[in-house]
């Protein structure tokens, strides 16, 4: 059975405006022409438009769909994962907005007309910041090409390492990570670990948390013996909640500063309440004179160039100020631990990673903030870069 346009239009509902539009753009070819001229359609053509409607409903580009119905490398498995993603990041964006809105609705009752303009400006540039942010951490690309600068490290005792020695994890233990990245202090502390734990790992980006999996897949096949749980959720840290409590440490390693002040006592309550009474919340942060030198460059030659620590609202100076409300601090410790790097590339690199702004002037100008890279250097061919990082150590307020 053949149809011509018309009749292939009545059959499936659609217009043959529709039809003739899917045939421009390749994705809907016809069977074969009749005598004058005509297309020609038949019940593949119809099995087609189904999927092309069935994409098209699932918010696939008309690219994506045309790839995906000519393509026999990509399985549709992989492609829907893909635009499952790409769907949450879009769910995640407008609920921003909804906090937006609502936020700048509850401010502005409480301030004048020409002060909630201001204010709805502040409310919104805050958002697109922590969008940057989700966009920066998205892929764990930024953040290797970050932490690959650590690793010329003059401390004696390697980050993950001291920060293992701090936290003190013991057998049987039930620990959350809050913003736990690509697992990273995990695959970096994995032969130490005692056996028996149940390790909770969040993160807002689903990117990421592919990465962690793989992670602590590795760390279960390397370690059986060890007989570790690992259990994963993606969350958002800004209006976080948890399926469970009971937790012997909770961990926010270097990602306080991501979220909106507002946000964070919210978060602090919610901490709280997971933890068991002798439990323990620890965060690290980076301190005011984090990475001074490398700021001090890029300033000089590029001050349009923002680095994100700059705008950092919590601090390891300032931290206790804002915790001692919700949890008793015990202890700030500073990690000793310089950089002295040999090579201009990997702090291009690192400075570059820090936004697409950054990039792009780094990209135009490489020669020249290479050039003042290796001035930087001292006579052993070392740049010295400050680094000032460390943990708060926190428990339960009594009550």
């Amino acid at each position: 059975m053949k149809y011509t346009v018309g009749e292939l239009a009545r059959k499936t509902g659609l217009t043959t405006r529709t039809i003739r539009f899917y045939d421009e753009k390749g994705i809907l070819t016809p069977c074969g022409y009749a005598e004058n001229g005509y297309r020609l359609y038949n019940l593949k053509s119809i099995e087609t438009l189904e999927k092309i409607l069935l994409l098209k409903f699932l918010g696939f580009s008309i690219e994506e769909i045309g790839t995906l119905i000519k393509s026999k490398d990509e399985p549709l498995a992989a492609s829907l994962k893909k635009q499952e993603e790409i769907l949450l990041e879009k769910k995640n964006h407008i609920e921003r907005l909804i906090q937006a809105v609502q936020l700048a609705g509850s401010k502005a009752q409480e301030t004048a007309d020409t002060d909630s303009w201001a204010l709805l400006k502040d409310i919104v540039d805050m958002t697109k910041n922590r969008e940057l942010i989700d966009t920066q951490y998205q892929t764990d690309e930024n953040l290797n090409k970050r932490i690959s600068i650590h690793a010329y490290s003059t401390a004696k005792t390697e980050w993950f390492q001291w920060l293992f020695e701090k936290v003190q994890l013991k057998a049987g233990m039930k620990i959350l990570e809050i913003g736990c990245g690509n697992a990273l202090f995990w695959k970096n502390v994995a032969e130490k670990l005692p056996s028996n734990l149940e390790i909770h790992l969040t993160d807002y980006s689903l990117g990421m948390l592919e990465k962690a999996k793989l992670v602590a897949d590795d760390i279960c096949r390397k370690y059986p013996e060890k007989n570790l749980k690992f259990v994963f959720q993606q969350k958002d840290a800004t209006a976080f909640s948890y399926p469970t409590g009971g937790f012997d440490r909770i961990m926010a390693n270097h990602c306080l500063y991501h979220f909106e002040k507002s946000s964070r006592p919210g978060l602090y309550r919610k901490i709280a309440e997971l933890l068991k009474d002798d439990g323990i919340f620890s965060c690290t942060l980076i301190g005011r004179t984090h990475i001074r030198e490398l700021l001090h460059l890029t300033e000089r030659y590029f001050p349009e160039i923002k680095f994100m620590t700059g705008e950092f609202d919590i601090l390891l100076e300032t931290a206790s100020d804002e915790l001692k409300d919700f949890f008793k601090v015990n202890s700030v410790e500073e990690h000793e631990n310089d950089l002295l790097v040999p090579d201009e590339e990997v702090v291009f690199n690192y400075v570059s990673s820090f936004s697409e702004e950054a990039a792009e002037t780094l990209n135009a100008h490489r020669e020249i903030f290479l050039q003042a890279i290796r001035d930087e250097m001292n006579d052993n061919g070392d740049m010295f870069i400050h680094k000032s990082t460390g943990i708060v150590m926190c428990t339960k307020l009594k009550k």
